[in-house]
């Protein structure tokens, strides 16, 4: 077998990861970008993850989680979100995720996180479960609201046109629309573990392309692709103001060319409630998990939304 070394995750070492990312996902990144995202500098810890290299030192895989706090009765505790975990195609099988996985989870025992969650793919679910001691302890739903328009997808496909004539509209659109502040997640109740959505996490946040806008006076968390308007988390509500606020929202889309609305929350929230009123759940769940290093939070008792995954 191949011999590896393992280095932590450095500002310096940070562009290693480039050849990783496009091999693994077929996506190219840049080293801003990165630094963005696994380097935030908001949480007292930053850069959490371990590279693995060959013997040639060639970047071969990686794993890392991104630090955040979780708001529990009153009070916030460091944790992080395990994500991005890739191996390269021609080091797979070499055992490389479990122990880059464990070097990742003695660092953060050693610095003070309570847990890591995350919410994996169904590659990577077996690994976590059963190599890490992860506990499955609820899933993600999400859910859809239709809106009557003209598809950007059919169009852009019949007539050929390019993804950037439809990523300005949405900008302008968006942009147009009156600016929101940040506020706690739809899923928080006293005693309900959720990610504390601060002013710092939602600037940190913007290392991807999203929006916070305000409709009717309620806040919105948004982002857009081909087929949605992904709505990451909505202020909680009346359920009268909800409606408004969807109503914005449909119109909002329909100007767009996105034929639905879409949401992502965890089992027994506000916004699981709102959305089984007046949208309907896809098939597909989301499994989400994790693993406890002091028991001080309630594992099972953590609620997400979309906004909360670091691909939002």
């Amino acid at each position: 077998m191949t011999n590896y070394t393992f280095k932590k995750l450095t500002i310096e070492n940070l562009s290693d990861l480039i050849p990783i990312y496009e091999n693994s996902f077929g996506k190219i990144v840049t080293t801003e970008f990165l630094i963005n995202k696994m380097c935030p500098k908001i949480f007292g810890e930053n850069c959490i993850g371990f590279i693995a290299y060959d013997q040639n030192n060639t970047p071969a895989a990686f794993y890392g989680v991104y630090p955040c706090q979780i708001e529990y009765q009153g009070k916030l505790f460091l944790a992080a979100q395990s994500g991005d975990t890739m191996t390269h195609s021609a080091h797979i099988g070499k055992g490389l995720f479990t122990q880059l996985a464990l070097k990742t989870y003695a660092y953060c025992q050693e610095n003070g996180f309570h847990l890591v969650f995350g919410f994996p793919n169904e590659n990577s679910y077996p690994g976590f479960i059963k190599k890490l001691g992860w506990s499955h302890f609820d899933d993600i739903t999400p859910y859809l609201i239709r809106v009557k328009c003209i598809p950007w997808i059919r169009v852009k496909n019949t007539f050929k046109l390019p993804q950037a004539l439809h990523d300005k509209w949405c900008d302008f659109v968006l942009n147009k629309l009156k600016k929101g502040h940040p506020f706690k997640s739809s899923a928080f109740t006293v005693e309900t573990p959720v990610i504390d959505h601060s002013k710092e996490f939602f600037a940190y946040k913007t290392y991807a392309k999203n929006y916070l806008v305000q409709l009717n006076g309620i806040n919105v968390w948004l982002k857009v692709d081909d087929r949605f308007l992904i709505i990451g988390d909505i202020d909680s509500c009346a359920e009268t103001e909800f409606i408004k606020t969807i109503q914005g929202l449909k119109k909002i889309a329909f100007k767009l060319g996105l034929p639905h609305l879409r949401f992502h929350t965890s089992s027994n929230t506000w916004g699981q409630n709102m959305f089984n009123k007046f949208g309907f759940p896809m098939e597909l769940k989301y499994p989400v998990g994790g693993i406890n290093f002091t028991n001080e939070i309630p594992l099972e008792k953590l609620k997400f939304t979309g906004a909360d995954n670091d691909t939002f």
